[in-house]
């Protein structure tokens, strides 16, 4: 979805209960974390018998590990049947323990480690192979990607591109390949873009000079980078306008910016799945493209003539070259031209 800050959260806590109005409007970090388990299990423990209290006080005790384990593994743990930890997570507010699940992996995201998602992933394998996992987890994610974002909000959001004057696109860790990718390819087709993957002092003289005509545009993922923080405030100070790419509500760059985009992203092991990222980038430099077509046409072509006079690829005929004078006597690429 892409829509402006404060319309979005309105929207979303006007369609929920009171349990679960603190978990969409909350975004800070860590001890929100254990805050919205431990409010929604204190607030049933007085009247939960024996054996559901003993389930609640080791989801308190170690409310971490329980993204490691299974509902029958959870019981077996607090000795009590599997289907008594299924009526306490309903008693939650939960339809079921995959539900829970849901929950706990949209909570733990900002606070879990490589380490943690790795072991996960162990305690999950299945027989299919780890290649057709990882197919699956992709198709799964290209889903959620299709699900969070409609053909018109990405036509609004590439005119919202467009007419920027300048625009700056920033990601930090493993977000900085996204950023790179969308930065190179946007710098093909429109003038004025930064790229900034590691808080470089000269972009952010670029915002502090830009006045109101740079558009922020920054990628981030769980876990979401300082850095991308850090940036984002600067730049509001500056009135800079921000666009966040992002999974969650919980993302604490939401707050600050005018705009942002949310696309699921559903992890297998400590490796982030960014192919569906890829595939929304693409499509949304596809877009921007189209908006002015003989521009873009004419701008494309110039860089290819550059490229064809620097010679930058590999050619067929660097081949035939080589076959028909296999000791390099004469080469062709660095022929002095009058």
């Amino acid at each position: 979805m892409i829509r402006p800050v404060a319309g979005a959260l309105q929207s979303v806590v006007n369609g929920l209960n009171d349990r679960t109005i603190k978990t969409v409007i909350t975004v800070k970090m860590i001890e929100t974390v254990k805050k919205e388990l431990f409010e929604r299990i204190i607030r049933i423990r007085p009247d939960l018998s024996p054996k559901k209290r003993r389930v609640a006080d080791f989801m308190m005790e170690d409310y971490k590990r329980l993204f490691l384990m299974s509902a029958k593994e959870i019981a077996r743990r607090c000795q009590v049947s599997e289907p008594t930890i299924t009526r306490f997570v309903m008693d939650l507010g939960f339809s079921g323990f995959g539900e829970f699940e849901q929950y706990l992996k949209a909570l733990l995201r900002i606070e879990l480690t490589s380490v943690d998602r790795f072991l996960k992933t162990g305690a999950t394998a299945d027989q299919s192979g780890t290649l057709n996992e990882f197919h699956q987890n992709t198709i799964m994610n290209l889903e959620n990607m299709l699900n969070s974002i409609s053909e018109r909000e990405l036509i609004e959001l590439a005119q919202k591109l467009f007419a920027a004057k300048k625009i700056m696109v920033a990601g930090y860790k493993l977000s900085a390949a996204l950023a790179i990718y969308f930065g190179y390819l946007l710098k093909k087709i429109k003038s004025g873009i930064l790229i900034d993957t590691v808080f470089a002092g000269d972009n952010l003289d670029s915002i502090a000079l830009s006045d109101d005509e740079m558009v922020l545009f920054v990628i981030a993922f769980p876990r979401y980078p300082t850095r991308a923080v850090e940036l984002v405030e600067y730049a509001k100070k500056y009135k800079t306008r921000i666009i966040c790419l992002t999974d969650s509500l919980k993302c604490p760059l939401v707050n600050h910016c005018e705009a942002f985009i949310l696309i699921d992203m559903e992890g297998h092991s400590f490796v982030d799945p960014f192919a569906h990222i890829i595939a929304f980038l693409g499509a949304l430099i596809h877009e921007i493209a189209q908006i002015d077509k003989p521009g873009t046409a004419a701008r494309l072509s110039r860089i290819e003539e550059g490229v064809h006079r620097r010679q930058d690829f590999f050619l067929e005929e660097d081949t035939e070259s080589a076959r028909s004078n296999p000791l390099g006597i004469y080469n062709h690429r660095n022929a002095k031209t009058g």
